[in-house]
């Protein structure tokens, strides 16, 4: 693909490397955000480009803003406010929409949309490679580069079904790549050992089925070597998927007898007194920088140690924890805005690939979110801050959603 200049070129390696490098770099895509929202805000003041907004866009950004100011209000309703800086600065890029969209929209000839599904499907294959290595290798639960298995099953994830959504493509490499891309996401899900991941794929795979149901039909020899490639990746885990599964089994047993466990019964320890402690405070919860104090607080009485834990092991009791119904309120219009915004987007080639992108990354957060981390980590708002800016600034601003550049026989920008 060709562009039309240097500034055109460096917003599409930028989109591209977030999308490649969530499970094989971690945190690199927090530091691209980073330098990005920097930049952006030099170039504004420069006048490199215009500060351009939709109403949409509006509709974004006013909703993070929100969601940042609902955080640092209820903190401040809190006790320990001397502690609030300490526990509120991850809230910063979440404000990074206002000046990044601008500078997306100032290519509207690349098809960025494009440019991340393909950075996605690279990453989801070269994650599952990191990963793999890490097991036969180092014979460890393999993390990726997230530097946490958990965090490396939900980019995994995440990364296998946007790669899906090139699976309609007009061009059999990329639909090629697409199938690639999914299955080693999930392969990496599998590597990962994360049962609420794993979990959560099944919704997210039904998802994937219904944005192109027709599409999924490969010629048996493909279909042959995917399977094969899924067979070696099993075989090569195969020690620490039975341990996993025995462990499993062991506490399930544990927990139904009334006892406690390691992973299962602590994440029912934890929504129990995180759920006491919400009781207490429902409408504005207790402060973010109070979250777990409170909990250890109601956890005391149990006898069992108490585990330095950052967060509840559900979303949405740590929202409501920090903020009561007023954060979660938040976070949930976080997850909708950008679903919201591609459906309301004008009808054209991409109206369909905008909306279940922002439909399927909304969908794992929500459903890794009930037993998982979902905001308050620097990857995984990293990732779920830029794709509803893609969403966002992949909607054209003059009404009309033109062909895009590259795909289905269209000419490239």
């Amino acid at each position: 693909m060709t562009y039309a200049n240097t500034f055109d070129r460096n917003n599409a390696i930028f989109v591209f490397l977030i999308g490649a490098l969530p499970a094989v770099a971690g945190s690199a895509i927090s530091f691209l955000l980073g330098v990005a929202y920097v930049w952006a805000i030099i170039s504004l003041v420069l006048g490199r480009f215009p500060f351009r907004l939709t109403r949409g866009d509006v509709y974004l950004c006013v909703t993070f803003t929100a969601f940042v100011a609902a955080v640092l209000a209820t903190a401040l309703i809190g006790e320990n406010r001397a502690a609030i800086p300490a526990y509120t600065y991850w809230l910063l890029p979440f404000l990074s929409v206002w000046v990044i969209i601008p500078r997306l929209r100032a290519s509207p000839g690349v098809d960025f949309l494009h440019c991340f599904i393909v950075g996605a499907a690279i990453g989801a294959i070269g994650g599952m490679l990191v990963g793999l290595a890490q097991v036969v290798v180092f014979d460890v639960r393999p993390a990726g580069g997230a530097g946490n298995a958990a965090i490396y099953g939900m980019m995994s994830l995440c990364l296998a079904v946007t790669a899906g959504l090139n699976i309609n493509h007009g061009e059999r490499n990329f639909r090629l790549l697409a199938l690639a891309g999914l299955m080693a996401g999930l392969a990496a899900v599998i590597l990962s050992l994360t049962r609420g991941v794993a979990m959560a794929a099944a919704p997210a795979m039904l998802l994937l089925l219904a944005y192109a149901p027709r599409a999924w039909r490969f010629s048996t020899r493909v279909a042959i070597i995917m399977l094969a490639l899924v067979i070696v990746v099993l075989y090569a885990a195969a020690d620490l998927l039975q341990l996993r599964a025995i462990e499993t089994l062991e506490e399930v047993q544990r927990v139904l007898a009334g006892g406690s466990s390691e992973n299962i019964g602590e994440r029912l320890r934890l929504w129990a007194a995180g759920i006491k402690a919400i009781g207490e405070s429902p409408i504005w919860g207790h402060g973010v920088q109070n979250r777990m104090s409170e909990v250890a607080r109601h956890l005391a009485g149990d006898g069992l140690p108490i585990q330095a834990f950052t967060h509840a092991h559900n979303a949405f009791i740590s929202s409501m924890l920090d903020g009561g119904v007023i954060v979660l309120a938040a976070v949930l219009a976080v997850l909708a805005v950008p679903t919201l915004i591609a459906w309301r987007a004008p009808p054209g080639p991409r109206h369909r690939k905008r909306l279940f992108l922002a439909a399927q990354v909304a969908l794992v957060y929500a459903t890794c979110g009930l037993s998982q981390i979902m905001f308050k980590h620097d990857i995984m708002d990293s990732f779920f801050i830029f794709t509803a800016v893609l969403v966002a600034s992949s909607v054209a601003s003059g009404g009309v959603d033109p062909e895009p550049a590259g795909q289905d026989g269209a000419k490239t920008s």
